[in-house]
């Protein structure tokens, strides 16, 4: 009874909201549900965690790793990162592009019944980590931030969503990573597919004034699919596609759009919750039945 009569409610909600008018409707290519998630957030310069923030489902990341330290990431992460790397080594030809001498780009072939190896580098970091982390790069750099390092709460790492992967021949022979990582299949194939695992490439080469980050093709950032698919398809950086989605957001409320009644009706769309198939019968009363599935 319970279960029909939440049925009847969202079926009420659905046709309260098909007679909204069309300047109210979402209308936007990603759900309120995923942008409203916590795996949208915006982390940057302009966009600090507190140093008390700290995810609460970390897990150890089960895939091969740079050294023998554990290595965690928020779980829905790193179970899209798991199956990357698993169809990664099932990759055993890719044809990927090379620099040479003269800086035009070639087409090189890579063959390997081994497939791409991929290795992650670095997962979750506490602000007291990324403080320590961005603390010796200074000391390193002659104190002058460039940008490669984030200063603590300006790090996507804090988030538990943010990787850096390698390939496993590239981080044996480099000390540090550059944007040479690029010119290797894995690098590559990461940025042509990670959306579809729900990773961005967060930092692109063509968008460094943007995100005040020099280009890393190794930093991938879990965004959830419908995101990282719109990113990938509109080549916005999340800072751009973060100003895009608040600009549709507040179009929405100020047309007479209501949030909480947008989010419920996505959430009768959801896997888990149900379909309504109109059926080729008739009831007494000569309309067609509606045949329920959960």
């Amino acid at each position: 009874m319970k279960r029909l009569t939440a049925v009847l409610l969202a079926l009420a909600l659905l046709a309260t909201l098909s007679c909204a008018p069309a300047e109210a409707a979402w209308t936007f290519t990603v759900s309120l549900t995923e942008l409203q998630s916590d795996h949208a957030i915006l982390v940057n310069r302009d966009h600090m965690l507190k140093e008390s923030d700290k995810p609460g489902d970390l897990v150890a990341v089960p895939v091969k790793r740079a050294s023998s330290s554990k290595i965690e990431m928020r779980e829905v992460a790193s179970q899209a990162l798991e199956k990357m790397f698993e169809d990664a080594s099932l990759v055993t030809a890719y044809t990927y592009r090379v620099q040479g001498s003269d800086g035009t780009w070639k087409e090189k072939q890579f063959s390997s019944e081994g497939g791409l190896r991929l290795v992650l580098k670095s997962g979750y970091r506490s602000y007291g980590t990324q403080k320590t982390t961005y603390n010796n790069y200074l000391a390193r750099n002659n104190g002058v931030d460039d940008g490669i390092s984030s200063p603590p709460g300006a790090s996507e790492h804090q988030t538990g969503l943010a990787c850096d992967v390698l390939s496993v021949d590239y981080n044996a022979n480099n000390q540090y990573m550059n944007d040479s990582f690029y010119q290797t299949p894995e690098a590559q194939w990461m940025e042509e597919n990670c959306y579809a695992y729900g990773f961005i490439v967060r930092y692109p080469a063509d968008k460094e004034e943007i995100t005040r980050v020099p280009y890393e093709p190794w930093h991938l950032r879990y965004v959830g699919r419908e995101i990282a698919g719109y990113i990938k398809n509109s080549g916005l950086s999340l800072e751009e596609f973060t100003e895009t989605w608040q600009a549709a957001l507040a179009e929405f409320t100020a047309a007479g759009g209501d949030v909480d009644a947008q989010l419920l009706l996505e959430s009768t769309r959801r896997a888990n919750g149900f379909e309504s198939t109109v059926l080729d019968v008739y009831g007494e009363d000569g309309d067609a039945e509606v045949s329920l599935s959960f």
